[in-house]
């Protein structure tokens, strides 16, 4: 859930990940929650292989908050969909 006076983005990115505790790699649910500032008690900012836009999937400034009464970022809930699967 989103904190308090946030919005859920109701556009979301997915990802995979590996749990190194079975081996498995497990779908993920990224949604942004916005509509208020963040903190500013942290700077929780990662930008290891970050690229230009033009390469948007490897590019973590795109604001996922369109679409919401506010486009201010606040921050980002996850949420594992399922097992992903080799196809």
């Amino acid at each position: 859930m989103c904190p308090p006076g946030t919005e859920l983005s109701r556009i979301t990115w997915i990802g995979t990940c590996r749990n190194p505790g079975d081996g498995k790699d497990y779908v993920v649910s990224y949604n942004d929650c916005c509509g208020k500032s963040s903190c500013g008690r942290c700077f929780c900012n990662r930008n290891e292989g970050d690229l230009p836009m033009y390469v948007p999937p490897k590019n973590n400034d795109t604001n996922w908050c369109q679409g919401t009464a506010s486009n201010v970022y606040h921050s980002t809930i996850a949420a594992v969909v399922g097992v992903a699967v080799e196809g």
